[in-house]
C-alpha cells in the first residue's frame, strides 16, 4: 500500500474529536496554536506516517523534521511487522490459551482453558489458591482482564459460573513478584515489555520499557492507568521519568510508593533478556515480539506475548530526552527494507 493510499484508508476512519483532543494536549505543553497544530498534524502524516495520537505521544510538535524522521510511526510500524511476521502463525502469540500452553515453561504456572475445563478441573485448580486471574482469549491494553478471588464468591462452582458467563479463555495462577519490584508498586505485577527481532537466526533487542500500576489498580497496563518509563536495554537500569500513555502526567518518583523511577534497578534482568532471546526462535516465523516479562523470586516468566507490540511505549515524549525514536535501530538492522 502506498503511502498515499495508506493515509486515505487512516483518513476515512479518523475519529475528529479524537484529533482535536491529541492537537489540544500538544497545544497544552507547546503553547502552539491548535490551528498550526493541526495543519502541522496533516503533514506529518504524509511525509512520516504518523497517526494522530503519535503526533502527541511523540512530541511531534517540539521535534525538528530530521528529529521526527528517526521514529517508528503507525504507517512505518505496519510495515515492518508485514515483513517481519507471517500472521498465520500470529495466534500462537496474541491468543492467551495458545501462547499459554506453547510457552508454558517460560510461565512457571498453572493455567486453565476457561473455555473446555469442566467445573471439577476449576475446583481441582483452584484447591491450593486464594485468587486467580481470568483474561479474555485475544485483546490489548488489559481490557477484560480480572483478578479473582475465592472469597468473593460464595462457593467455587459460583467463581465457575462468572467466568463462563464473563466468556473468560485463559486461567492463570498468580504471579508473586520479586520483593524489589513489590517496593515499586505492590498492588500489580510491574511487568518489563521486552521488544525482540529475529534476523538472519540471531535475536535482537529493539527496546525495554518498565510498566508499572498506579492507584491501587491490578493492571499495570498504560491503557489502564498505568505507568511507563524507559530502561537501558544491557544494564536493566531506569532510564527515564515515568508518564502515562498520553502523555498527560509524569513523574520523578512513584506516586503511590514514592520510590524514584530514574536509577532503579530491575533485578535478574539479564535473566530475563536471555529468555526472551531464547524464546523469540520458538515461533520463528513471527520475528517480531513483545513480550510482557514479570520478575519473581525465582526469576523471570512471561505474562503475555504480543504479535503487534506498540512502538508508543518506548518512543513517549517525556521517556525519550534524546530527542529520538527506533528508526535508526531498524535501518541499521534491516537495511533492505525501505520504509
Amino acid at each position: 500500500m502506498s503511502r498515499l493510499r495508506y493515509f486515505l484508508h487512516v483518513l476515512s476512519g479518523v475519529r475528529f474529536q479524537k484529533v482535536g483532543d491529541c492537537a489540544a494536549r500538544s497545544h497544552e505543553i507547546s503553547g502552539k496554536p491548535k490551528a498550526l497544530l493541526l495543519i502541522d498534524m496533516a503533514w506529518c502524516a504524509v511525509r512520516y506516517g504518523s497517526g494522530y495520537y503519535d503526533y502527541m505521544m511523540y512530541g511531534f510538535f517540539d521535534r525538528t523534521a530530521k528529529e521526527r524522521d528517526t521514529y517508528l510511526t503507525r504507517m512505518r510500524n505496519k510495515k515492518l511487522i508485514s515483513y517481519l511476521n507471517d500472521d498465520t502463525y500470529s495466534h500462537f502469540i496474541d491468543n492467551k490459551n495458545d501462547f499459554d500452553t506453547l510457552f508454558a515453561k517460560y510461565l512457571r504456572r498453572q493455567f486453565l482453558d476457561g473455555r473446555k475445563c469442566t467445573l471439577k478441573e476449576f475446583e481441582s485448580f483452584m484447591a491450593d489458591k486464594d485468587a486467580c486471574f481470568a483474561k479474555p482469549d485475544e485483546g490489548d491494553s488489559g481490557r477484560g482482564v480480572e483478578k479473582l478471588k475465592k472469597a468473593d464468591f460464595a462457593s467455587l462452582a459460583e467463581m465457575y459460573g462468572y467466568i463462563r458467563k464473563k466468556g473468560h479463555c485463559a486461567i492463570e495462577e498468580c504471579v508473586t513478584q520479586h520483593p524489589e519490584m513489590n517496593r515499586l508498586y505492590p498492588c500489580a505485577v510491574n511487568c518489563m515489555r521486552i521488544v525482540t527481532d529475529l534476523v538472519d537466526g540471531e535475536t535482537h533487542i529493539a527496546y525495554v520499557v518498565l510498566k508499572s500500576g498506579n492507584c491501587g489498580a491490578v493492571c499495570d497496563n498504560s491503557g489502564q492507568g498505568g505507568l511507563i518509563c524507559a530502561v537501558d536495554k544491557e544494564t536493566g537500569i531506569v532510564t527515564s521519568i515515568a508518564t502515562d500513555d498520553l502523555i498527560a502526567h509524569h513523574y520523578e518518583k512513584h506516586p503511590y510508593t514514592g520510590v524514584e523511577f530514574k536509577g532503579f534497578q530491575i533485578p535478574l534482568f539479564q535473566e530475563a533478556i536471555t529468555m526472551c532471546k531464547e524464546a523469540a526462535h520458538v515461533v520463528p516465523q513471527i520475528r517480531h515480539i513483545g513480550w510482557d516479562v514479570a520478575i519473581t523470586p525465582e526469576g523471570p516468566v512471561f505474562i503475555e506475548g504480543n504479535n503487534y507490540p506498540g512502538t508508543d511505549l518506548c518512543q513517549l515524549y517525556w521517556n525519550t530526552p534524546g530527542r529520538q525514536g527506533l528508526m535508526p535501530f531498524y535501518r541499521q538492522l534491516l537495511p533492505g527494507l525501505k520504509f
